[in-house]
């Protein structure tokens, strides 16, 4: 398992590499400050498992450029054959439905569970 944690925000990326659990506020200043986050989501492509999960539930909120490295991420995982990605996203976090939903215009084969 392997963690990044910050002030506001803690990322962990499970043993088997399946799933990245975001938790708090990512408020980092452009992409060079999120660059360890994207490449802990790219260590996820590099030996993929049935299905790779990113569960946002607990991300109260993202800035423009964490937005970025996620569309950033997406698009390796859709360059890429057989990465089925699914995004768990929380009903109750208001940037969820609007935002991820344009994640799925540049994967259409990404899977947004909202609970």
């Amino acid at each position: 398992m392997r963690n990044i944690n910050g002030e506001t925000f803690e990322i962990r990326l499970e043993e088997d590499n399946s799933a990245v659990i975001f938790k708090g506020a990512l408020r980092l200043n452009g992409m060079e400050d999120y660059a360890p986050i994207l490449e802990l989501l790219k260590e996820t492509l590099i030996h993929p498992v049935a299905s790779i999960v990113l569960d946002l539930r607990e991300l109260d909120f993202l800035n423009s450029s964490g937005i970025t490295m996620f569309s950033r991420f997406v698009i390796e995982a859709r360059d890429r054959v057989g990465i089925d990605l699914q995004v768990l996203a929380s009903e109750t976090v208001p940037w969820h439905a609007r935002s991820l939903k344009n994640l799925q215009r540049l994967m259409p084969a990404l899977n947004i569970r909202l609970t």
